[in-house]
């Protein structure tokens, strides 16, 4: 595990730490009120977790705050300390196994959201629940060995921005009520695709960040209130 340079480059816009871990830490130890959430889980669900609080206390220390149980809240998210926004984020496909965690002090007016994924080809019924259909002609625009990457641009960038808005709304948003702009290397936006109310509370569209390195997308979203 180690400080991430390239995670806290997805967030120009606010001060943050970030830690990543290019394997799994089962050993990595819990508090009890984690322990009694995670310990019925397989062995693979339960390194996943202790992997990402450890990476998450990691990167709080580093903003020069105690970092203390990380419990799971509303919706299964994690719980953060008062004036923490955070974000976790893992993997493990294709062979790979990769954990990372970002987080900020916030007063409450904004969120942060990370994630990453490995690059793979989808099934097309996924495919489909995740891309709209104005990102799909900027997809079918690129170079077809681009394809998978560009769909899982989308997913992930969906994924961070879901993060950072549940950090201010406590609400669900669905692949298609955003859509990402910029897939051809243009401005790269978020943009609301209808009138979701919860979208509101927020001030859109948001930049994302991504980072392309060996065979991962990693995002960062930013998003502030209205």
């Amino acid at each position: 595990m180690f400080r991430s340079d390239a995670i806290e480059s997805l967030f120009p816009e606010v001060e943050t730490a970030a830690f990543e871990s290019p394997e799994m830490l089962p050993d990595a130890p819990l508090f009890p009120e984690e322990q009694a959430f995670i310990g019925n889980a397989v062995v693979g669900r339960r390194a996943e977790f202790a992997t990402g609080r450890a990476c998450a206390r990691a990167a709080i220390e580093a903003l020069g705050l105690t970092a203390g149980s990380i419990p799971v809240g509303n919706g299964r998210m994690p719980d953060w300390p008062e004036g923490i926004t955070a974000a976790i984020t893992h993997t493990r496909r294709e062979g790979r196994e990769y954990v990372a965690a970002v987080a900020a002090k916030t007063d409450g007016s904004f969120g942060i959201g990370l994630d990453a994924e490995v690059i793979q080809t989808l099934k097309d019924g996924v495919r489909t629940m995740i891309v709209t259909e104005a990102e799909q002609s900027e997809i079918d625009a690129l170079d077809p060995g681009l394809h998978n990457e560009a769909v899982i641009r989308v997913f992930s960038a969906k994924e961070a921005f879901y993060k950072a808005q549940y950090a201010l709304t406590s609400s669900w948003v669905g692949f298609g009520d955003m859509a990402l702009t910029g897939l051809s290397g243009a401005a790269t936006t978020l943009v609301p695709t209808g009138s979701l109310a919860v979208l509101k509370q927020l001030s859109l569209p948001v930049d994302y960040h991504q980072i392309l390195s060996n065979g991962l997308v990693v995002s960062g979203v930013t998003v502030r209130r209205s």
